[in-house]
């Protein structure tokens, strides 16, 4: 019967790892979100793995010879417990699969705070300011609208920053 086992993974090669894995036939889950990414000046949404350096394999280990995980592109090793792989608890792999959106990506916990809504910035330099939300990023940060000199400018802020005013 087949189980799902974490596969801890080399730095950066979580898709090469779940590429090569599936090639070898086996089940594979690599829960991913969108994130905001900043490069060379320029800012781009990217594919980014939900647990950097995990992913899960579904294995059968009666009938598969599961010790060639350990061999495969990109892989460090089958997360163990003495000499066998540790299973993941189904309802684990449910719980992160019910939070896909329709294409696949990881939703994360949104702040609940609605387009046009005033907050309140709580720490940093800001504090004690006014702002409107406009958007949640990455599910870490928010560009929120502060007004400056008599004008709107757009900011990133982190979230754990502002609440409901």
């Amino acid at each position: 019967m087949m189980k799902w086992y974490a596969v801890y993974t080399q730095p950066g090669k979580e898709m090469l790892a779940a590429r090569e894995l599936a090639n070898q036939n086996f089940g594979v889950y690599l829960p991913v979100y969108q994130k905001m990414r900043r490069h060379a000046g320029r800012t781009g949404i990217v594919d980014a793995p939900l647990f950097p350096r995990y992913l899960f394999v579904g294995i059968d280990t009666e009938t598969q010879r599961w010790r060639s995980v350990n061999g495969t592109r990109g892989v460090v090793g089958l997360v163990m417990g003495g000499d066998r792989p540790i299973p993941v608890p189904d309802p684990v792999i449910a719980e992160i699969r019910s939070r896909e959106d329709e294409r696949g990506y990881i939703r994360l916990n949104p702040p609940g705070f609605r387009r046009g809504q005033t907050l309140r910035i709580v720490e940093g330099p800001m504090a004690d300011t006014e702002a409107m939300f406009e958007e949640a990023v990455d599910g870490n940060r928010a560009i929120l609208l502060i007004s400056l000199l008599g004008r709107l400018v757009r900011t990133k802020m982190p979230l754990r920053q502002v609440e409901a005013a």
